[in-house]
């Protein structure tokens, strides 16, 4: 391991890329638990200052997946993988009501991400809060993904050691390469990946790399706060790739005739969701006011525990029809709109982004995502005992020790 450390960690004169297999043989020592911590650390600092080539990437991604089957797609459903393994700090988590509005016009939404306690409101927290399940495996998870078309996977239940390794970042104080690994792992090796980003050079790289180790369809842009998600607010660079060619995209939310909209309307208003309880009464009082504000402390992990409830109540109100009225909260739903209809044309339900609009639309004019949002949380059942047990040690599959699970933090 210190040769490939060496190899990594030489300067920006000195420093080479791995090759395929030399990639894939850090991947096993750090995943087996056979590197130090010691070593397992420089090796992804080492390569978070020199930033992973296409084939490093592809085959830490391809290694990564081998530990693990993937999970059986229920036939005849055309699955749309969407990786959350960012940090919220200041907006909504839209993705979500977008994908119960996609779901309710037929596409099938499978996220996978892990439990972020350090921030205001994660993906989990907020399912939870809406009585939806976070912890499916096995059957329970096919069989939700088959009768509502929307489903959470938890990564420290798939994949223990993956977990592990990005739960690393507390420790190392920033992201490292595994983070970018398990936004493209697709446990069900969906047919079309939709992946937000940060940084714009994986705008490039993730093309490549999915289409390296055999993936069909991706749209892969520089989404709000790196989530899989839309911008009201900005243009969004985008790359789609489709039958082995990658088409750089825009978009903008006039492109599909919404309207655009300010930042707080994607902001988490702690304040004014409180005193918005009325019809009349406006949401856009103090709109300054983030998350991050409210905390007072940005990213010291002593977040209002009500911000999930927030975000829950405001999923509610847009999917039962009752922003309508109240100033400000139509351009969310706009917002639910332009993502929904993007989840619509990954998923093959719509033939261009703007033409899931309509579709969109209709699911929450005719109460359909209503419904599903209902059908979901009628779903929240013990899940079935599986191999994996997030509360103990695992080994690796090939015999190693494996990496400890500590609590899971993403970045």
């Amino acid at each position: 391991m210190h040769q490939l450390i060496t190899k990594i960690g030489k300067g920006q004169r000195g420093v080479r890329d791995l090759s395929w297999d030399e990639a894939k043989q850090a991947a096993r020592a750090m995943i087996e638990g056979t590197a130090t911590p010691q070593q397992t650390g420089a090796f992804l600092m080492a390569m978070r200052i020199k930033l992973e080539g296409v084939t490093e990437l592809a085959s830490f991604t391809a290694a990564t997946r081998s530990y693990v089957a993937p999970i059986a797609t229920p036939a005849g459903l055309n699955v749309v993988d969407v990786p959350v393994y960012a940090e919220k700090h200041n907006t909504h988590h839209v993705c979500l009501p977008a994908a119960i509005v996609a779901a309710a016009a037929g596409a099938a939404i499978l996220f996978h991400g892990v439990d972020n306690p350090a921030v205001s409101s994660d993906l989990p927290r907020v399912l939870a809060q809406l009585g939806i399940p976070v912890e499916l495996q096995g059957d329970d998870l096919t069989g939700t993904l088959q009768s509502e078309g929307v489903a959470y996977l938890d990564l420290a239940l798939y994949h223990p050691p993956l977990a592990g390794l990005l739960a690393l970042r507390e420790q190392l104080g920033a992201q490292n390469l595994f983070h970018q690994v398990a936004r493209l792992l697709n446990p069900m090796r969906a047919h079309s990946q939709v992946v937000g980003v940060a940084h714009p050079p994986y705008l490039e790289k993730i093309p490549e790399v999915v289409n390296m180790i055999g993936g069909r369809r991706l749209l892969v842009f520089q989404g709000v706060e790196g989530f899989p998600e839309l911008s009201m607010t900005t243009l969004t660079n985008m790359r789609e790739l489709r039958d082995n060619r990658v088409t750089p995209l825009s978009l903008k939310p006039e492109d599909v005739r919404l309207s655009p909209a300010a930042f707080q309307h994607m902001a988490v208003l702690p304040q004014a969701l409180r005193q918005d309880s009325g019809p009349t009464s406006s949401p856009s009082v103090r709109p300054e006011r983030s998350v991050s504000e409210v905390e007072g402390r940005q990213g010291s992990g002593q977040a209002p525990n009500d911000v999930p409830a927030l975000e829950a109540e405001m999923i509610h109100r847009v999917l039962n029809e009752q922003t309508h009225r109240r100033p400000g909260q139509t351009q969310f739903r706009d917002w639910v709109i332009y993502n929904a209809a993007m989840f619509l044309y990954a998923g093959g339900q719509a033939p261009s982004i703007a033409e899931g609009v309509p579709l969109a639309k209709r699911a929450l004019d005719s109460g359909a995502a209503a419904k599903k949002l209902a059908a979901l949380s009628s779903t929240m059942n013990p899940p079935s005992p599986q191999p994996f047990d997030k509360a103990q040690d695992r080994s690796s599959p090939s015999g190693g020790e494996g990496v400890e699970q500590p609590k899971v933090v993403h970045a």
